[in-house]
């Protein structure tokens, strides 16, 4: 999701058993398919995987991943590698602006359902995430063009 427009840029269904960080380059790679203008990848803890940090760097991008626990409170000398990387101000940008990605994904699951798989299997529940995702873009886009918001208690109230 970019988190400067509120739109959903890219997304991948995967089973609920699947490691989320594996897909994470695979995202990255979309924004950068469609020329978005992305600098700070931001992600909680579930993608935290050096391969992730490593392929941003190597990208010529900024990681906001939050990292573990383990990662800061190393005894050896690595963790300062770490702990340089949360001093940053695009660290620190990224990781204030979260909280919209994660709001996001509370509308989709409490307001359209994605909390629970209404079919079985996962080509299904593709269907089911990317009709939700243009749904939720669609309701945003109404938001920036008009200016007001499809989800408010009263009409022209937000």
């Amino acid at each position: 999701m970019n988190a400067e427009g509120n739109l959903i840029t890219g997304l991948e269904v995967s089973s609920g058993n699947e490691w989320d960080g594996k897909h994470f380059t695979g995202l990255v790679d979309m924004d950068m398919k469609q020329g978005l203008p992305v600098k700070i990848y931001a992600a909680d803890r579930g993608y935290d995987d050096g391969n992730n940090h490593y392929y941003l760097e190597h990208k010529g991008l900024h990681s906001a991943i939050l990292l573990k626990n383990n990662r800061l409170k190393k005894k050896d000398s690595n963790k300062e590698v770490w702990q340089e990387m949360v001093r940053t101000k695009e660290y620190q940008q990224g990781k204030r602006e979260r909280y919209k990605i994660e709001r996001k994904f509370g509308e989709a699951k409490k307001q359209h359902g994605l909390g629970r798989c209404g079919y079985v299997g996962l080509e299904k529940y593709g269907v089911q995430a990317y009709l939700t995702a243009i749904v939720l873009n669609l309701k945003r886009m109404v938001k920036l063009i008009s200016g007001v918001g499809l989800n408010c208690p009263v009409y022209g109230a937000c």
